[in-house]
């Protein structure tokens, strides 16, 4: 667990800011959205009735010693210790599940979960007994330098082999490895469990399978995993390490999809739930209460930046929030309130919201002009970058009008919307919202679920029994395939507007 110490009074939010530590705040601290809680022991006023109604809306386990509270109203009278996170970007409950512990023997020993995402690879290290988080490693995945999607890289092994991008990711997760080590001050052998996700495709190429039957109709997949074996295999450094590679539904819903459902209990609850898992592949799952839905959709790098004019990753100096200030300007704000040196996802959306509703662009994605600067940032907006969000956010909005109308439900009827992925936990509610790229019924229920494929993977690496239960979730999802469904086809073209229409 990430653990602070705050001693500024005040609101805790600004405390942990001040302390180095930045909450994700989807509302931007204004008190509406209930996204940004953390157990705080120590001296704190009372939460009031607004602050009490939005606790009540996302109910968490109990921590002996600390109150749940919302961070940004929060006030505290001295010194509090606050735990902000889980391991994996979570709060200390793993949403939609009970808190998973530890089933093993050695509860000093680490375990190591890695999420190979397209674009960015995340490795965590952590004490497997009480969960504390000792080290984190976040890098572009290496692999890019072969495409900037899935098909890409596909296609790149025709040149290259699999072999070559195998050696790409295996070098760089073991660079990573030794460097969160470093961090910890241990060593490889004190590593006795590991849980490595991504899409289908990148652990095809992680375990140096074949992949271009991935990219081609029927688009058949060696495998879909869900299988243990020595770490060694791929790592000869831990001796002492089982690996576990989680089970893919298809060759596009793959065992990243199966450990957002994990972390997150979508159709575990028997309520409708749905979850977004926004990045370069957008992948999508819906449940009923009872059957569970799934699919995915190539949505584009421009989510994680990649392919704007001025993006960037999610990194220091990044534009991460955009908005219309009272006075008519422009406003905006960077990870860590450092100098703009360009705009990440959050930041994209936000961006392209704040110009619709200043009517610098238009819904149908006409800009004016030839560039649009954000504020006095020295960072602008192109026509060709609002072009490219424009495509990836009506390829989610598309699949996801595409999976309510299979389940038969209406956006209101849902109960949550998990949204996850590089930045879900960042992205404002209300920009994507302002987008279209979320139903508007539904900017009340949505639950910020950060990097939930990596929670799962954490969640696998501590327990046996959530590997069986990853595994029945897998069997039981149904793949909806949109490259030829009627509805996918009709909503994408209505998608590609700008004024958030929600009518399925």
């Amino acid at each position: 667990m990430d653990k602070v110490t705050a001693t500024q009074t005040g609101l805790l939010s600004d405390a942990l800011d001040a302390a180095g530590h930045h909450l994700p705040m989807p509302c931007r601290g204004r008190r509406t959205c209930g996204k940004c809680g953390v157990y705080v022991a120590g001296v704190t006023v009372p939460a009031d009735e607004h602050e009490a109604a939005l606790l009540a809306r996302y109910p968490q386990p109990e921590l002996p010693g600390y109150a749940f509270r919302l961070a940004c109203m929060c006030q505290i009278r001295g010194t509090v210790a606050v735990v902000t996170s889980s391991i994996a970007g979570v709060v200390v409950a793993d949403v939609g599940m009970e808190l998973i512990s530890y089933d093993g023997t050695e509860p000093q020993s680490l375990g190591c979960a890695i999420d190979i995402g397209t674009t960015t690879v995340t490795l965590l290290i952590f004490r497997l007994g009480d969960r504390e988080l000792l080290a984190e490693v976040s890098q572009l995945n290496h692999q890019v330098a072969y495409g900037s999607d899935v098909l890409s890289r596909i296609d790149a092994t025709a040149t290259v082999g699999s072999a070559r991008l195998q050696d790409v990711i295996v070098t760089q997760l073991t660079g990573m490895l030794d460097t969160a080590l470093r961090q910890t001050g241990a060593q490889a052998t004190d590593i006795t469990r590991m849980t490595i996700t991504g899409n289908t495709t990148m652990l095809h190429l992680l375990d140096g399978l074949p992949v271009r039957s991935l990219g081609v109709y029927p688009f058949t997949p060696q495998t879909l995993f869900g299988e243990t074996r020595p770490a060694r295999d791929i790592f000869p450094g831990l001796i002492n390490a089982e690996l576990y590679l989680p089970p893919g539904i298809s060759t596009y819903v793959g065992p990243d999809v199966v450990c957002g459902l994990l972390a997150t209990g979508v159709g575990a609850a028997g309520q409708a739930e749905l979850l977004v898992d926004v990045g370069t592949n957008g992948e999508m799952a819906v449940s009923d209460g009872d059957r569970l839905w799934c699919c995915s959709t190539a949505a584009g790098p421009a989510f994680e930046g990649a392919e704007i004019s001025a993006g960037m990753p999610a990194l220091p100096g990044a534009i991460e929030d955009v908005w219309l200030a009272d006075d008519g300007r422009i406003g905006y704000r960077t990870i860590a309130r450092k100098r703009p040196k360009g705009i990440c996802g959050s930041g994209l959306i936000s961006a392209v919201s704040t110009f619709l509703d200043a009517k610098l662009v238009d819904e149908t994605g006409a800009m004016r002009g030839t560039a649009i600067e954000i504020g006095n940032s020295g960072i602008s907006l192109t026509q060709a970058d609002v072009r490219r969000l424009q495509l990836a956010k009506a390829a989610i909005a598309a699949g996801i009008d595409t999976l309510l109308a299979e389940a038969g439900k209406q956006a209101e009827e849902l109960s949550v919307l998990h949204l996850a992925g590089g930045f879900g936990s960042y992205m404002s509610s209300e920009s994507a919202v302002g987008i279209g790229l979320l139903p508007p019924t539904l900017i009340e229920r949505v639950s910020a679920s950060g990097n939930a494929a990596l929670t799962g993977a954490v969640l696998l690496t501590l327990s046996r029994e959530s590997r069986g239960i990853a595994e029945q979730r897998a069997a039981r999802a149904e793949e909806v395939g949109l490259a030829t469904h009627p509805v996918f086809m009709d909503r994408y073209i209505e998608q590609m507007s700008f004024s958030g229409d929600d009518n399925v």
